[in-house]
């Protein structure tokens, strides 16, 4: 089996996700097998951290989030002209209300790409979170910074252009998987704290029925012999559902959240392989 890293640096996103595993990426990528994968799957992408830190030559991407799937299709065809875009934009109060409230089904794909950087990085903690109809909802976050790193964004639309990018339910994804690929399963937590609900990425949002049909799906890849690895909030939950797998944790943050002594957090890292232990970064238990 060959492993299909592009063996170029590591890439950062160009996003900055609620959930999002920039600070852990190079880890995470690190765990992949250590004989190497034929595909590597992420049905639940987000920022797409992990595989901007991997950069597979064959990757299937997907999210439920219609937004940030033409986002990250544009920045691979034409980077350019999102650039070109955002630099019209002025980040004024005035302004972000307005973009806030267009109708983006109805954007050109080019002005809906841009609309989810600008909002990104414009909103309050540049957190992505809609209502049951799918409006967008947080408020301005006064933020003084640039829209995008021209360097960056480039760079990730390089690397996007070995992706197959897709608008889809986690199933239909992962379904998809053979015996030799690689499968990074990053769903939107299990709240681990009464303010931790973060699951409102898209209407219909994400919920303990949709934690148990994940598992009964990774259940079956597992039969059929493809290795995969999830992360989640340190819950009873995660982990009885997850008992019969190779459970570790790592150190994270919860950026997102508003009191800063209560960042500091753990993440499950749950496998059905022996990953490569890191030592110091990640416990095996």
């Amino acid at each position: 089996m060959t492993h299909t890293a592009l063996g170029r640096e590591p890439l950062r996103s160009f996003l900055k996700w609620a959930g999002g595993k920039t600070r852990t990426a190079a880890l995470l990528a690190s765990l992949s097998p250590e004989d190497g994968y034929e595909n590597y799957l992420e049905p639940f992408c987000g920022s797409a951290a992990v595989f901007f830190a991997l950069r597979p030559e064959r990757a299937i991407l997907a999210d439920d989030n219609a937004d940030l799937i033409v986002c990250l299709q544009q920045v691979a065809t034409d980077p350019y002209a999102i650039m070109a875009q955002l630099d019209e934009w002025p980040n004024e109060r005035g302004f972000f209300n307005q973009v806030r409230d267009w109708d983006q089904a109805g954007l050109e794909p080019v002005v809906r790409a841009a609309r989810v950087i600008y909002l990104n990085k414009t909103a309050f903690r540049g957190l992505w979170r809609v209502n049951r109809q799918g409006r967008f909802n947080t408020p301005y976050g006064e933020y003084d910074r640039p829209y995008y790193n021209r360097t960056t964004l480039l760079a990730a639309s390089s690397a996007l252009q070995h992706a197959d990018i897709r608008h889809a339910c986690f199933r239909e994804i992962l379904l998809k998987a053979d015996p030799g690929d690689w499968v990074y399963v990053d769903p939107p937590y299990v709240p681990d704290r009464a303010w931790g609900d973060f699951t409102r990425y898209t209407a219909g949002q994400f919920g303990p029925g949709d934690q148990e049909d994940l598992a009964e799906v990774l259940e079956q890849l597992d039969r059929d012999g493809v290795r995969w690895l999830l992360t989640n909030s340190n819950t009873k939950m995660i982990r009885k559902l997850y008992s019969d797998y190779r459970i570790g944790t790592i150190a994270t943050r919860r950026d997102i959240t508003l009191q800063s002594a209560d960042r500091e957090s753990v993440d499950l890292v749950i496998t059905n392989y022996d990953p490569p232990v890191r030592q110091g970064l990640m416990r095996v238990e």
